[in-house]
């Protein structure tokens, strides 16, 4: 069973955390992002079958602190250049 709430993409385990996700790797549709809607069924301007998937508080607490690390070494590595 899919969980929505209203707190939008943050708890979907697809979440890339820079307001992309795997559903809409260009950029997530504003309701969708900001909770106003639910994801639950693959719309028309998606390629692809990906909805939301709900993922647990630590679970996500640990992609972000990931995709947070990922970038603060990006950062370091564009400053050399």
């Amino acid at each position: 069973m899919t969980q929505v709430t209203k707190t939008g993409c943050p708890i979907c385990k697809h979440y890339q955390f820079d307001g992309t996700c795997t559903a809409y790797p260009e950029g997530i549709l504003f309701g969708f992002l900001a909770g106003l809607d639910a994801h639950t069924k693959p719309t028309k301007n998606q390629n692809n079958g990906i909805v939301f998937e709900w993922i647990s508080p630590q679970a996500q607490k640990a992609r972000s602190d990931e995709a947070r690390a990922k970038r603060r070494e990006k950062d370091r590595s564009t400053d050399y250049e």
